[in-house]
């Protein structure tokens, strides 16, 4: 709303007051064919929209009774008075020679009020349309932007075998010590002290809208910082403070058409996957990423939509080496569709192809560390890992790094089942095989051939509301995995199966419960075994509470 007819009306108050004020009201009259009166002034006022008519009456009741205490108008003016006037006298006018200053000071403090109160409305009604900085609007850019996050309180224990082997090796520990002697008790992972953990994992992203298409999308969290596959953190930690870490930061491109994902950065598993066989949850990839999707559409009426392939793409680095062109890289290829029917059930089926280049080690030529590089920055444990140091002066100081090289097929398939609606059945699988172990390279590599462990499977069946949002919600899960020692690259697979890791094989029990609105518990039971290597017995229990925002 524009201010300019406030202020047409604040000079026509103005012309009007000087009027009064210094001309005298016969020689005004005489151009107005009569005297200027009180009721002439309020009712030009209440004509230009300065005064409401209640208003203008208001005021000239008060003028007529002030004119009778100066013994200038008869005393107690009503509106049937003007009945009784006299015939010369026009109905509803009393002329008076002289408008007195008191009142066209209250004329002109009552206009000066509402123009004021008139303003005011305005400029706050086109402060808040154009979100100018005050309390009730927000900037432009604040509608561009979304916080997100989760957080998750842990009871875990751990509860081990009788007849566990007692030295499993702890790699991380040796090759960060530079050897077994070094690493002492650190040398060896824990398979025989029960254990029982508190822990806290916090998770705050943000999603920035840059324009149409594009967005830029960061994420914090807790955990350790050389850990790819975990975001706990264990309480007890007094002396220090948790550790913070950039979680994912990347840059998405959205077509219109919605038939196509691009992604730059360190970003989420790109890959449809339906357990954690291959990539633990936590786990994130740097690099880029390409997905399309040939009948993709919004419209869930589009017959089209029915059936959905698609394609991703993924180039990855793993580890850059300062100084060499033997960077450590991951290939990704992976096809397949979706198929929704009527009913709303869902098939999805997916193909991929995942190719590791370098991962394997080099051993050093004699007393050299030329090759230290080939060492893996991490791993859990159950791949087939052997020495690369080769020193003859110090042979107490070992570095280990992974023998066999990795190219895995991995099958995955899912039937959500919607006609329970709002409870889901959803059967899920997975297979892979690595399809890169060859114990020709091998024996080149360590001298030696080991026995070709390289499959591995999950199966399992879902019950329940597919998310909890609301009390009341719940689901219930149970998968058997069997994950051989050289199926998949045991540092990005399930970190919480068989305490992390590959040559595990057992169960999966999980049940959850909505306590509030995107509040709820989950239980979770994991018992397992080793496939073939040194026997490894361990059930863990994990009780969540978890809220996200």
């Amino acid at each position: 709303m524009s201010t300019l007819p406030h202020l047409r009306r604040f000079v026509l108050i103005f012309i009007c007051m000087m009027l009064s004020e210094f001309f005298s009201i016969q020689a005004f009259a005489e151009s107005q064919s009569g005297e200027l009166t009180a009721e002439d002034i309020l009712e030009l006022l209440k004509n230009e929209g300065v005064i409401t008519k209640a208003q203008a009456e208001k005021a000239a009741t008060i003028a007529r009774n002030r004119r009778a205490e100066l013994n200038q108008a008869p005393v107690d003016y009503t509106p049937e008075a003007e009945k009784d006037k006299p015939d010369d006298v026009p109905q509803g006018v009393t002329r008076i020679p002289y408008v007195p200053e008191y009142i066209r000071n209250e004329i002109r403090d009552s206009v000066r009020l509402g123009l004021r109160e008139d303003v005011i409305d305005d400029v706050l009604s086109q402060a808040r349309n154009e979100s100018w900085g005050i309390p009730g609007t927000n900037p432009d850019w604040t509608k561009r932007i979304k916080l997100k996050g989760d957080m998750r309180f842990r009871y875990h224990a751990d509860r081990f075998g009788e007849g566990n082997f007692k030295q499993y090796r702890d790699y991380n520990s040796i090759n960060n010590a530079g050897g077994i002697a070094p690493a002492g008790i650190d040398a060896f992972l824990n398979t025989t002290e029960d254990r029982d953990r508190l822990r806290l994992r916090m998770r705050l992203g943000m999603d920035a809208t840059v324009t149409q298409g594009i967005k830029a999308i960061v994420r914090i969290t807790s955990g350790e910082n050389n850990n790819p596959v975990s975001t706990n953190q264990t309480l007890g930690a007094y002396g220090d403070r948790y550790q913070i870490a950039l979680d994912r930061a990347y840059i998405r491109f959205n077509s219109i058409e919605n038939d196509y994902e691009l992604y730059f950065g360190r970003m989420p598993n790109p890959w449809m996957t339906t357990s954690q066989l291959v990539w633990d949850i936590d786990l994130n990839f740097d690099g880029i990423a390409y997905s399309y999707y040939f009948n993709r559409s919004d419209d869930m009426f589009d017959s089209e939509r029915q059936f959905d392939p698609f394609l991703t793409l993924g180039v990855f680095p793993l580890q850059e080496v300062k100084l060499s062109s033997k960077d450590k890289w991951l290939l990704g290829a992976q096809t397949g569709f979706e198929y929704v029917s009527d009913a709303q059930n869902k098939f999805k089926v997916a193909l991929a192809y995942y190719n590791f280049i370098n991962i394997s080690g080099v051993q050093n030529a004699p007393d050299s560390i030329d090759k230290n590089y080939t060492a893996p920055p991490y791993v859990q444990k159950g791949n087939t890992m052997y020495d690369i140091s080769n020193s003859t002066l110090s042979p107490e100081l070992q570095l280990f790094a992974l023998l066999p090289d990795y190219k895995e097929i991995n099958l995955s398939a899912y039937y959500d089942i919607a006609g329970l609606a709002p409870i889901h059945i959803i059967l899920s699988a997975e297979y892979v095989k690595n399809i890169g172990f060859d114990n020709n390279k091998n024996l080149a590599r360590a001298g030696g051939r080991v026995n070709e462990k390289s499959t591995g499977y999950d199966v399992g069946i879902k019950a329940g509301w597919p998310t909890l949002t609301q009390r009341g919600n719940w689901n219930v899960s149970l998968h058997y995995r069997y994950l051989e020692r050289d199926a998949v690259v045991d540092a990005f697979t399930d970190s919480d199966f068989h305490l992390g890791g590959t040559d595990g094989k057992g169960y999966k029990f999980s049940y959850s419960y909505g306590i509030e609105e995107n509040s709820w518990l989950e239980l979770k039971l994991i018992s397992s075994d080793e496939v073939d290597g040194p026997p490894l017995g361990v059930t863990t229990v994990f009780a969540d509470l978890n809220v996200k925002f």
